[in-house]
């Protein structure tokens, strides 16, 4: 087992590997069935911030309480990942892809 420490967290590369490998599969199916960069790029909002909420807080070493700051963080990372996923869908319906 591979793993890349950094932080208070540990990545595993096999599982983090598979998971960009479902997520990139997911988003190439939703490519080929949609057609639409800004439907595309709205709908897989949703899978990113799934995606990037899973792999943080699975690879969180340290749990903590409800209160705890990391968690907030890897929530605001995952939604600004999200959101960047929506604004690239949004900027490639206006330039006309």
């Amino acid at each position: 087992m591979t793993s890349l420490k950094k932080r208070g967290y540990r990545f595993d590369l096999r599982r983090l590997c598979l998971a960009t490998l479902v997520l990139g599969s997911v988003f190439l199916t939703a490519g080929i069935v949609i057609r639409d960069s800004l439907t595309l790029g709205y709908a897989m909002m949703i899978a990113v911030y799934a995606f990037l909420s899973a792999v943080l807080e699975g690879s969180r070493v340290d749990k903590g309480r409800a209160w705890d700051i990391r968690a907030w963080g890897e929530t605001i990372v995952a939604v600004s990942g999200a959101a960047g996923v929506g604004y690239l869908g949004y900027q490639l319906w206006l330039l006309g892809y």
